[in-house]
């Protein structure tokens, strides 16, 4: 080998060492987890202690590692059987609403039955890579 040929292979060789210490010095970012949904609340916005099926609610949740850019689902269940505990799907409320932690319902007239819940769910239109779960029971209408 030459002159010219040892210069170019120790070039490459500091080359790489360089690299190598740079890409190594990176923080490496953890996985964050599991996306999860918290049903919190479902309120009059009168703020009365009496309910009144026909009135406004607010609907508020919180969301961990959770999109930016994926909405929430909202579902209005009824409740079918206590042991085990089961639920039937009335209406879908909202789909892919924003994720601000808030959402204004006012109920139809047919629902006014007793065993109303609401939960707010992972969206099923985005695609999330470490999975997405609930991490509260439904809350209870009225």
């Amino acid at each position: 080998m030459n002159k010219n040929t040892y210069i170019a292979l120790a070039v490459i060789v500091v080359f790489g060492v360089l690299l190598w210490i740079f890409l190594s010095q990176k923080e490496k970012v953890p996985e964050a987890g599991p996306a999860t949904v918290s049903t919190l609340s479902v309120s009059n916005v009168t703020s009365s202690a009496l309910a009144v099926f026909a009135e406004t609610k607010t609907i508020s949740w919180k969301t961990s590692n959770y999109p930016a850019n994926a909405g929430v689902n909202i579902n209005l269940i009824k409740k079918i059987s206590d042991s085990p505990r089961e639920f039937t799907l009335v209406r879908t409320l909202e789909t892919d609403t924003p994720n601000d932690g808030e959402e204004v319902w006012t109920p139809q007239a047919e629902e006014n039955a007793d065993d109303l819940f609401i939960e707010v769910i992972c969206s099923n239109t985005y695609q999330f890579s470490l999975g997405c779960s609930l991490s509260s029971d439904p809350i209870k209408v009225n």
